[in-house]
C-alpha cells in the first residue's frame, strides 16, 4: 500500500469518504510521465486529491496528497514522495491557511514528529514564494536507505492530523475557502514544482483544472 492509499484508509477510519468523478483528468500522460488522479470529499473535513505518477518505466515514482480543510480549520496538508532508484525525497508540508491561530500545544505534536527524524538529511527545496506561510514544523528530507522511516513519519503525520481535527474549531466554509483558493491562485500566478511542471506537460487550461478543481477543490 503507498501512502495515498494509507491515507485515504485511514480518512475512512474517521470520515464519511466519497469519490468524485475527475472525468478524462483521472489518467493523464505526456513525455513518458503517467498520471492517475483521484478527488474525493470527506464529510466534516474537507477536500482530498490523490495524484500518482510514474515515469522513466517506472524507476521514477511520484505520490502526492493534498488536504484542504473546509469545515474544520486545520492547516492545509500536503504529502509529496519522490522515488528514483534506491532514492527516496518524502515531504510533508503544513500551509498556514488558518483562520485564527494554531494553538502552541497542537503545533508541538506534529513537532515531535518532526524532531524524531532529526538525523535524516534535510531536502534542500531552495526559496519559494510560499515560504513565509510553510508552517516550521513541516518535514522535508531524503535518504537512500530511510524508507521505513518515512512511512512511520508519514503515518504519524497522518493519526495526528485526524486527532487533531476532533478538537479544532469549526469554521464557515466559504470563508475557509477563500484562503485555500488565495494559495492554489498564488501557484498559478507564481509557480510551484508541480505547477509548473502541469504547465510544461499539459498547457494552461488543464493545469487551472488540475490545481483549483481537483488538487484544492475550489473551482
Amino acid at each position: 500500500m503507498n501512502m495515498n492509499d494509507a491515507l485515504l484508509s485511514k480518512l475512512k477510519e474517521s470520515f464519511v469518504v466519497t469519490e468524485n468523478d475527475t472525468g478524462k483528468d483521472a489518467s493523464l500522460s505526456a513525455k513518458g510521465m503517467h498520471f492517475t488522479l483521484r478527488t474525493y470529499e470527506v464529510k466534516d473535513l474537507g477536500h482530498l486529491c490523490l495524484l500518482d505518477m510514474k515515469a522513466m518505466f517506472g524507476l521514477m515514482k511520484m505520490e502526492t496528497a493534498v488536504l484542504s480543510a473546509e469545515t474544520i480549520d486545520m492547516p492545509l496538508f500536503n504529502l509529496d514522495r519522490i522515488s528514483v532508484m534506491k532514492k527516496h525525497t518524502q515531504l510533508i508540508e503544513f500551509y498556514d491557511t488558518l483562520l485564527e491561530p494554531q494553538t502552541a500545544e497542537a503545533a508541538a505534536c506534529f513537532e515531535r514528529i518532526r524532531n524524531a527524524d532529526a538525523r535524516l538529511a534535510d531536502y534542500e527545496s531552495g526559496e519559494h514564494w510560499y515560504d513565509s506561510i510553510l508552517l516550521p514544523y513541516s518535514y522535508m528530507k531524503t535518504s537512500r536507505g530511510a524508507l521505513n522511516r518515512f512511512d512511520m513519519a508519514c503515518r504519524s503525520f497522518m493519526g495526528e492530523y485526524i486527532r487533531q481535527t476532533e478538537t479544532a474549531p469549526v469554521c464557515v466554509r466559504e470563508e475557509k475557502q477563500k484562503k485555500t483558493f488565495a494559495f492554489a491562485k498564488g501557484l498559478l500566478d507564481a509557480g510551484g514544482p508541480a505547477v509548473d511542471l502541469f504547465r510544461k506537460l499539459f498547457g494552461e487550461e488543464t493545469t487551472e483544472r488540475l490545481v483549483l478543481h481537483h488538487m484544492y477543490g475550489v473551482k
